[in-house]
């Protein structure tokens, strides 16, 4: 039998090595934001996925743990959650939800779903 060699691959593929998040993220319409209300602040979200968001402020160094309330405009649903900021840039809090509900996470799912498609749509439309 002739068996073949596989061939490395050269392919990397690139990406932003300080990207922590592996989910999909969105970016939410600014008309219609999501808001997460942590310590008494509320924060409209720069973007969110299933397993994290981020939002500018200054007021939590990395590594700080809180809980939150995240505000989701597409089902005007409130959960809560614990975030972990895992890294700043500038006044970005990066962060990662340590504590979310299933049933949170299955909204936040749909949330981003949804939102995709719509772009999709307006991208088919133009």
């Amino acid at each position: 039998m002739f068996w073949k060699k596989k061939k490395k691959s050269d392919l990397e593929i690139g990406g932003d090595q300080s990207d922590f998040r592996s989910a999909y993220r969105i970016a939410p319409d600014k008309t219609r934001p999501v808001i997460i209300k942590v310590m008494g602040n509320s924060f409209h979200a720069l973007n969110i996925s299933g397993t994290g968001i981020c939002f500018r402020s200054n007021n939590f160094p990395v590594g700080t743990t809180v809980e939150a309330t995240v505000r989701l405009p597409s089902e005007d649903k409130m959960f809560p959650v614990t975030i972990e900021i895992v890294a700043k840039q500038n006044d970005m809090c990066r962060c990662s939800f340590r504590k979310i509900h299933q049933d949170a996470e299955d909204l936040l799912h749909a949330y981003v779903l949804e939102v995709q498609k719509n772009k999709i749509r307006q991208n088919q439309s133009h």
